[in-house]
């Protein structure tokens, strides 16, 4: 130990009448103590000469210290307060596609289909630190009370289609004011149910796709509107089936729409579910420019080559 000190004292020693300030004897402790017992001693003693390493950073002087190469680096300075706070952005473009209820396990297929066609995704979840680690920079996840009208306005900027896969809230009266041109809403209602078990086993998220006001709220909100149905929706692969597509009734009551229970797997019902985000065209600007369409498994085949065909078809279907 003593030897390391002496030879710390010699090899760090200035030349007689030279000035050398904190910065160069700390590039030449540096340099001369690598691998040295003495290590720890010339870095205690650097602090001394240089005030310390508190208080360096006490003085703010802490990123000044020199780079190897002698070198100091630069100071930054702090902003004026009244820059450093957050201006309000600005509308832009309506590009994005908002997704509610992101973390079910029909947000998240209808997520990764949006992310494929490479949307512009916000998505609405409830754990936004989990959502960035799931998918990365490819979309953006917040979280927002539904029932909250000043957050669902923060979340729906330059929004310009949503895709509701749960409850709505205030959702239709928060949409209709940012300018929403487009609602994609997924439902059950009127639609044969599983009985039994299978029926007493729905998920919450799938439960609540049965209420007929959702189809009347997104409907009378003023905003041309597509609603989805499908009768059982079914956790198996898809991507083997085909499918068929055929308009369906709104449901105005609980009554069931169609009297022949069908299935859907939720991986299929999430390529309907984004194609009428995406594909199906002119429903017009009104109210009255809504479409339902009923989407079910049609046996093994080869499923949808085009949406956007099959869609158009319905569109001009539904205007002769």
């Amino acid at each position: 130990m003593l030897r390391g000190v002496r030879q710390l004292k010699s090899s760090t020693s200035p030349a007689p009448g030279a000035n050398v300030g904190p910065a160069r004897l700390a590039v030449r402790v540096r340099s001369n103590n690598k691998g040295n017992a003495g290590g720890r001693l010339a870095r205690e003693l650097l602090d001394v000469v240089q005030g310390g390493p508190k208080l360096r950073k006490w003085y703010g002087q802490e990123s000044g210290l020199p780079r190897d190469g002698g070198e100091p680096e630069p100071t930054q300075q702090q902003e004026p307060r009244q820059q450093q706070q957050q201006e309000p952005e600005e509308e832009g473009e309506k590009d994005t596609v908002l997704v509610t209820d992101a973390d079910t396990p029909t947000g998240e297929l209808v997520v990764l289909q949006l992310i494929l066609l490479r949307a512009k995704v916000r998505i609405l979840v409830k754990d936004t630190a989990a959502a960035k680690t799931g998918y990365g920079p490819y979309v953006e996840p917040v979280s927002v009370d539904m029932g909250s009208a000043g957050g669902l306005a923060r979340a729906l900027r330059n929004v310009r289609s949503v895709i509701v896969l749960g409850k709505l809230g205030a959702l239709p009266q928060a949409a209709a004011k940012a300018g929403v041109e487009r609602l994609v809403l997924l439902s059950t209602a009127g639609m044969p149910q599983p009985g039994g078990l299978a029926g007493l086993f729905l998920s919450s998220a799938d439960a609540a796709l049965k209420d007929p006001q959702r189809e009347a709220a997104v409907t009378g909100s003023g905003i041309p509107s597509v609603v989805v149905k499908a009768g059982v929706i079914q956790d198996t692969p898809g991507g083997s089936s085909r499918i068929t597509v055929q308009p369906a009734s709104l449901s105005s009551s609980s009554s069931s729409s169609s009297s022949k229970q069908s299935s859907i797997t939720r991986e299929d019902l999430a390529s309907a579910i984004v194609a009428g985000a995406v594909y199906l065209p002119g429903l017009g600007s009104s109210s009255s420019s809504s479409v339902a369409y009923e989407v079910a498994d049609a046996g093994p085949g080869q499923p949808p080559e085009s949406w956007q065909q099959l869609l158009e078809g319905l569109a001009a279907a539904r205007t002769q």
